[in-house]
């Protein structure tokens, strides 16, 4: 005898037993008190949310037998029963992904028209109705606006935006929420305490993570789990299974970064790849913590945090330690890796150098006058800001060798009537502009300029584009090979195009559209884009000058000034000029 898998073992059957959607349970239940059932309602959300749980709890309510409407579904009348059981030939359910066609829309239509048997409701559940055929959701339209009085439709599906707004106008539509990790936790360890199997700390938390808000994956995960036999799940068997890794692994590598301590943070990255843990997962988890530790240092509530409390006392702990720019700046290194980690042959290295980086290079600060921005800058005065001193001419003896290096580069200021100050290394010279402005209790900061590197942003994610644009549009990939991104023009991504054919591909609307579109989720802003033949003199020029820039931006103390400044290059200027 073959046993019930656990999401159907334990599938909602009231609406007390739907877990993690408050708002919608509340909506329904008042619905039904006030006797003000709809005729159409339409259930939307990610999988494994309880959509077609709530469909079945909804078609138990209008249909039984309990005389308090605040009762039902009672889920023991014989009204109850049947619909849990399957007997109950007036509530019928259909998967619209093997039901797509337009006459299985007229069957519907034909049935719809004859009263219930049994109960006081008819009622139609289409599940993935987004899978129907356009003709089929036409021919739906009338029977969808008006039903007879005893029918009722329940649409589910898991991608509302392919529905037809025709159809979204004759529903009540409810949007089901991802399950929370402390939700989906509870609940399988509630799970586990009625099969008699015990959850070793960190199991249910490590489940809930890997099924990424879908209750029902995370209960097939467990299931699984139990499938073993065993009356306890160790938590090594769940990172075996899922190649997922511990929490305390991410906690091990922030405490690492806390302590500045390169050693430590690699050996846990090595750890985790000889351990054969899924790389993109745990920089997920990495970015999640880091997430965590911004709103916590930021001043937000805890509550905002999807964690367990053991997980909340070592995020505090951190937050304590750690300083607001340096979190923002791992974030920015770490939340960049995924695609990188999905195409390198290079194993764990772009994670490697992601902790490098994040360890060397100095993070963004924000610093109150009249303290020193960097060693060599000139303190800001307070309370009224005035002009720097120019810097003196050393005496001979210690002056330093004219820099070698064969390029500097400038940072354009934002307009103010200050004069710049100045950071220097032997290799570059970074000229940025700070302002000061007054605050409440006689309070100064020095406040940055924001700009951006957009042709370098551009450049650093061509290929990722590129790559993106395979499921939309293969024939456009292929011709966006042979092109490169010559310059910026008022918004504008100038590409370099070999041909007039090729030219003529980025000129036609819809695929230039698509790849502004792309570009724009990938950099974070809005670019156009424009079709230009290049000679090989053009694409040389633009070759040297996008490899100068990847020089410059290598440069310690650029990388610092932008850092600092939020500065951008605007040109690039011969050493001695």
């Amino acid at each position: 005898m073959s046993s019930q898998a656990l999401y159907r073992k334990w599938r909602s059957q009231t609406f007390d037993d739907l877990v993690g959607q408050a708002h919608i349970v509340q909506a329904l239940r008042n619905a039904i008190v006030a006797n003000r059932i709809g005729h159409a309602y339409l259930f939307t959300g990610p999988r494994g949310v309880g959509k077609t749980s709530a469909a079945r709890i909804l078609s138990k309510a209008v249909n039984c037998e309990q005389s308090d409407p605040r009762l039902r579904p009672c889920g023991e009348c014989s009204a109850c029963r049947s619909i849990v059981e399957g007997r109950a030939v007036d509530v019928i359910e259909m998967d619209a992904a093997s039901h797509t066609s337009v006459d299985d829309a007229r069957e519907i239509i034909e049935k719809v028209q004859f009263r219930p048997t049994q109960f006081r409701k008819k009622v139609y559940v289409i599940d993935e109705v987004h899978m129907l055929s356009t003709a089929a959701f036409n021919a739906l339209l009338k029977t969808l606006e008006e039903p007879p009085d005893h029918a009722m439709f329940i649409l589910a599906t898991t991608e509302f935006h392919k529905v037809p707004a025709t159809i979204l106008s004759r529903c009540q539509r409810f949007v089901f929420n991802r399950h929370t990790i402390a939700n989906t936790i509870a609940h399988l360890e509630w799970v586990a305490g009625e099969e008699g199997v015990f959850l070793e700390p960190g199991v249910a938390e490590a489940i809930a993570r890997a099924a990424t808000g879908s209750m029902r994956d995370a209960m097939s995960i467990l299931d699984q789990l139990m499938g073993y036999g065993e009356p306890q799940i160790p938590l090594s068997r769940v990172q075996s299974l899922l190649g997922a890794t511990a929490s305390r692994e991410v906690e091990t590598l922030v405490t690492a970064f806390a302590g500045e301590d390169v050693a430590a943070a690699l050996s846990v990255i090595n750890t985790i790849a000889d351990q054969g843990a899924d790389l993109r997962q745990f920089t997920r988890d990495v970015v999640s913590y880091l997430r965590g530790l911004m709103l916590l240092k930021s001043g937000g509530s805890a509550d905002l945090l999807d964690v367990g409390h053991d997980v909340l006392a070592t995020m505090q702990s951190h937050a304590q330690q750690l300083a607001l720019a340096s979190i923002l700046a791992w974030l920015k290194i770490f939340s960049g890796l995924d695609h990188q980690l999905r195409t390198t042959p290079y194993g764990q290295l772009p994670l490697e150098m992601a902790v490098v980086e994040a360890l060397v290079v100095p993070a963004p600060v924000v610093v109150a006058a009249p303290s020193p921005i960097r060693a060599g800058v000139a303190p800001v005065a307070r309370p009224t800001p005035v002009p720097a001193a120019p810097r003196q001419a050393e005496p001979a003896a210690q002056q330093r060798p004219t820099p070698v290096a064969p390029a500097a580069a400038k940072v354009e200021p934002p307009s103010v009537e200050q004069p710049p100050q100045v950071v220097e290394s032997a290799s570059v010279t970074v000229a940025a502009v700070v302002a000061v402005q007054p605050l409440p209790e006689a309070e100064q900061h020095i406040v940055l300029a924001e700009s951006e590197i957009i042709l370098a942003e551009v450049e650093a994610v061509w290929l990722q584009v590129i790559e993106d644009l395979k499921p939309y549009n293969p024939r456009l990939q292929a011709v966006l090979k042979s092109c490169e991104p010559l310059g910026l023009e008022d918004n504008t991504l100038l590409i370099g195009t070999p041909s007039p054919f090729h030219t003529k591909q980025l000129d036609d609307q819809t695929q230039r559209r698509l790849i502004e579109d792309l570009l724009a989720k990938a950099v974070g802003r809005q670019i156009f884009v424009r079709g230009e033949e290049a000679n090989r003199d053009q694409q040389n020029r633009a070759r040297d000058a996008r490899r100068q820039r990847e020089e410059i931006m290598k440069d310690h103390i650029v990388k610092a000034a932008r850092n600092i400044f939020d500065a951008r290059i605007v040109g690039v200027q011969e050493d001695g000029s």
